[in-house]
């Protein structure tokens, strides 16, 4: 798939630390060895209106060396590919562009690769088999996160603000979002919160989405360490 060129229009906004609009689609790159998959998750993006692809690639090598340049807001990366290791193509990514946001995706669903991925820098996961609502589910959930991000560097300060309200937010979570958090804390992958607790994997994300600002977290990593800190209190 051909990458297209993503230098800002004249009189967009641009986030300050990607350099890429703040208008308009959210961009997102595809990296999979698999042709099949890079095609469809390039379809199901553009159906939205929401997202667009710009740029599909078969390797981490090949990713590395041109993602800085079409500067997407979001990468999908699957696990398992050959050459360079996919969480070291994150790591580097990471450095780079700090904003950037990356979800794993993987039929791996186990801790120690989530664990690994999240050190990794991925903000998201997603588990192969995939239906598009999940799909969807996943990258929209993660571009919030993004949104949340890009107003704390617009003056909010959400270390601060958290550190100072996060036992009052802990007080806001719901019996269920609770439940969740204190499963999420424990390691838990989000299917196995949904089986755990007999709701489905769409719930738990939903519910997630709801978490994240009362703590004013970014990523499920600041949320479990805000609502531990809460619980601390």
């Amino acid at each position: 798939m051909k990458s297209l060129s993503l230098t800002p229009l004249i009189g967009q906004k641009t986030d300050s630390l990607t350099g890429v609009s703040d208008t308009g689609p959210f961009r997102v790159v595809i990296v999979d060895d698999d042709e099949n998959d890079r095609r469809m998750m390039a379809q199901d993006l553009e159906k939205t209106g929401e997202f667009v692809c710009v740029g599909a690639y078969g390797s981490a090598k090949k990713a590395l060396a041109e993602i800085p340049k079409v500067r997407p807001h979001v990468v999908l990366m699957d696990i398992r590919m050959p050459g360079m290791d996919s969480h070291e193509c994150a790591r580097r990514l990471k450095v780079i562009m700090v904003q950037l946001k990356i979800i794993v995706v993987t039929g791996l669903l186990n801790i120690d690769t989530m664990n690994k991925s999240l050190q990794a820098g991925a903000d998201g996961y997603l588990t192969k088999p995939a239906g598009a609502a999940q799909f969807l589910a996943v990258l929209k959930l993660t571009v919030r996160s993004r949104a949340q991000c890009r107003a704390d560097s617009n003056g909010l300060q959400a270390k601060d603000r958290s550190a100072a309200g996060a036992l009052e937010n802990n007080s806001l979570l719901t019996t269920r979002e609770t439940e969740i958090m204190a499963l999420l804390a424990r390691g838990f992958l989000d299917k196995e919160i949904a089986d755990n607790l007999g709701i489905s994997y769409s719930t738990v994300h939903f519910h997630l989405h709801n978490i994240f600002p009362k703590f004013a977290a970014g990523n499920r990593i600041e949320a479990v360490m805000r609502w531990r800190d809460a619980n601390r209190s």
